[in-house]
């Protein structure tokens, strides 16, 4: 065996890509102590696993040409490398540096922990304390993606090559003896979460089920913004009549001005007023203009109520007109304000339609965020049309269903995955939508496992025994809830209730032996 010299310094050989390697997680612990100053022995202490586990991992290392030898004195520990970009083009975590020169005062990370934390009393060096506590602030956010720094086409094996480049920096063995104080237990957590990414996403069924949920958020998303804020178009609207105004104001210039003004051609168009790719604004056509400004004049004389005189027809579009008839010119200004609000009408009239088709069209394909932001707009721009705030209200229906759906089938995958609060949230969310007495019972059990807001809790079990009394299940999580916040009356009240709807169920039976076991 390579390494039977138990003396020998182990470092790994200069140019090998480890992403290239058939590695187990086992030998990625062993690799990450191959400083060149550790021997077999060290290493077997500082990883914790069995010699033999330690010898087996170095053999294979050493077959696979990745391990050099020596009995040289130690090597120097080579100088932190700066985050190296992937394959998949993505960076890799790296620390968080303060900017000493922000005017602001504070650094990137201020918003994510106290910059305290810093100065804690540890083995650990400043640079790597950054990284430790801006990985571990942001895994509650943080996708397995993200938390590996890989994209979500990245290949299995550009995700085991990052996931053994992380486990590099954030195993706790790797600070086998040192004081680590409170970033004890943030190592352990930010290794168990890199390391159920590295599971999740390296086997292809597990992967398929998160990238349906990670899609399953992001609609979700999507859609809770826009049924939670209705007030989120008024801009939009705003600037959508003000283009409307703006177009009837050039229409009307352009029919009384010589030479033409400079403007949109026949061709223009309102720019897009909501913010979809799908959804754009319809094209308003100008009506073509008078070019004869001589017959422009005696339209305009006819208008203000004066005739030209005889000899003044070939004056020319500069001779001033006789003064006009009062009346006439009245009549003529309420008839230019009349065609002006009757331009408008019609051309909101046609925005309104296109925002009805473009709703028809996004609702037939299942897109309820760009139906309901289309109608939206519409139902705004036509505020006394009682058919289209009745629509409006079916599809904002649709869609609420249609988010307690999403929020109900995102909880259940955080449920498999034992992401309790996460779960919770979801589940409270989807009852929002859809109350009933058993997603309520999913709130108060998530919340119980969870072992967080038993207040909460409890209030959602009830509701849920309340309004399924006969549901043993509803009992047993109401009851384990009371016996976990030290009620235990009322949950021995809850466990023999439970037990009287299922007498057989063996694992009721237990709790209540439990129960009036201890005193």
């Amino acid at each position: 065996m390579a390494t039977a010299d138990k003396d020998l310094r182990l470092r790994l050989a200069p140019g090998v890509d480890l992403r290239s390697l058939p590695l187990t997680p086992e030998d990625a612990f062993v690799l990450s102590r191959l400083d060149g100053s550790s021997t077999e022995a060290d290493i077997a202490l500082a990883t914790g696993l069995d010699p033999g586990v330690v010898r087996a991992s170095l053999a294979k290392l050493s077959s696979l040409g990745a391990l050099n030898q020596s009995v040289a004195d130690p090597q120097p520990a080579p100088p932190p490398r700066a985050p190296a970009r992937t394959t998949s083009g993505t960076f890799h975590v790296g620390p968080v540096v303060e900017v000493r020169g922000d005017s602001s005062g504070h650094h990137p990370a201020a918003a994510l922990y106290d910059p305290s934390e810093l100065d804690a009393e540890v083995d650990i060096e400043l640079p790597r304390r950054r990284q430790i506590l801006d990985m571990y602030y942001r895994l509650d956010r943080a996708s397995h993606y993200d938390l590996l720094g890989v994209d979500a086409a990245a290949t299995k094996k550009e995700i085991k090559g990052a996931y053994f480049e992380h486990v590099h920096v954030f195993h706790p063995d790797r600070y086998f003896g040192k004081s680590l104080g409170d970033f004890k237990p943030k190592l352990e957590r930010l290794f168990a979460r890199l390391t159920e990414a590295h599971d999740v996403l390296t086997r292809q069924q597990s992967r398929d089920e998160y990238d349906r949920y990670l899609a399953t958020v992001l609609r979700t998303k999507a859609l809770d913004k826009t049924l939670s804020n209705r007030a989120d178009h008024a801009s939009e609207i705003e600037r959508l009549e003000r283009e409307i105004r703006s177009q009837v104001q050039l229409e009307e210039k352009a029919k009384h001005s010589y030479p033409p003004p400079a403007g949109p051609s026949a061709g223009g168009h309102l720019s897009s007023p909501i913010p979809s790719p799908a959804i754009s604004s319809p094209s308003i056509s100008m009506p073509p203009r008078a070019v004869d400004p001589e017959a422009r004049r005696r339209a305009l004389a006819k208008k203000l109520g004066v005739s030209l005189p005889p000899g003044a027809r070939g004056a020319g579009p500069s001779s001033p007109l006789p003064p006009p008839d009062p009346q006439k010119r009245e009549t003529a200004q309420a008839d230019l304000k009349r065609r002006y609000d009757e331009r408008i009408i019609e051309l909101k009239r046609r925005q309104v339609e296109h925002y009805i088709d473009a709703s028809e069209q996004a609702e037939k394909a299942g897109d309820l965020v760009s139906a309901t932001n289309a109608l939206r707009i519409a139902a705004s721009l036509d505020p006394a049309d009682q058919a289209l705030q009745a629509r409006l209200g079916t599809v904002e229906a649709r869609a609420s269903a249609g988010l307690a759906e999403s929020y109900l089938e995102q909880a259940k995958y955080e449920e498999r995955e034992q992401r309790w609060l996460q779960a919770a949230a979801s589940y409270r969310r989807a009852s929002r939508g859809k109350p009933s007495p058993k997603i309520f019972e999913r709130v108060g059990y998530c919340l119980l496992m969870a072992k967080t807001d038993l207040r909460e809790a409890a209030d959602f079990a009830k509701r849920a025994r309340d309004a399924l009394p006969d549901d043993s299940g509803i009992r047993v999580t109401l009851g384990r809830i009371f016996l976990e916040a030290g009620m235990r009356e009322s949950a021995l009240s809850e466990f023999e209730a439970a037990q009287r709807l299922a007498p057989k169920d063996d694992s009721i039976r237990d709790w209540l032996k439990r129960l009036r076991r201890e005193p």
